[in-house]
């Protein structure tokens, strides 16, 4: 060896790495799925909630709506003198029905598609322009002469054709639609005023 370093040629081992059997990609496509599933979920979530929201709105203003109807009856049956006609007219004024055969027609909901009902804001009579924003229909109304609670004892002072002979109740009916006519609400007041 005469200072000459023989390398031997350098031999390649073969390396074969342990053999893959994919269960990291299983794992990571299983994780995949589940924040997949997790997703659709979540989305489906809100979408429900989101359409409760909406329907709690609509029912808020159809409560609202409504509830407009029946101030603006009251204030009316307020400003009256005399009283009222009673008749089942066009004008929205009824008398209680006590048939058994026919419940309560004031309550159908054919009734409140006709004109026999009072439209906000206009009262028995008279119409009145304006209207509510952000509702699909206006509130409608109807006022039930509901009789007369006799007074006890009366006046000494003024006879009795002067004046009716007691209180007079009268039972108010509205519905009211919110931003569809989907959602729909009735409220009722009873209302009593000697006149």
């Amino acid at each position: 060896m005469n200072g000459y370093q023989y390398n031997r040629p350098f031999r390649a081992e073969r390396f074969s790495p342990p053999r893959q059997r994919g269960v990291a990609l299983v794992m990571a496509l299983v994780f995949l799925l589940l924040l997949t599933i997790l997703g659709i979920a979540a989305l489906n979530t809100t979408s429900l909630e989101e359409k409760m929201a909406h329907n709690v709105k609509d029912r808020n203003l159809a409560f609202q709506a409504a509830e407009s109807a029946l101030i603006v009856a009251e204030n009316w049956i307020y400003t009256q003198i005399g009283k009222p006609v009673f008749p089942n007219n066009p004008i929205g004024l009824y008398t209680p029905v006590t048939s058994d055969t026919d419940a309560d027609p004031n309550w159908k909901d054919s009734t409140w598609s006709t004109n026999n009902v009072v439209t906000y804001p206009s009262t028995p009579g008279q119409t009145v322009s304006g209207s509510l924003g952000k509702i699909q229909t206006q509130p409608k109304y109807i006022v039930e002469d509901m009789g007369e609670i006799p007074e006890s004892g009366g006046s000494l002072v003024t006879t009795s054709s002067y004046k009716s002979k007691g209180t007079t109740v009268v039972r108010i009916t509205a519905r009211g639609t919110g931003g569809t006519n989907a959602a729909v609400v009735m409220v009722q007041s009873t209302y009593s005023r000697a006149f």
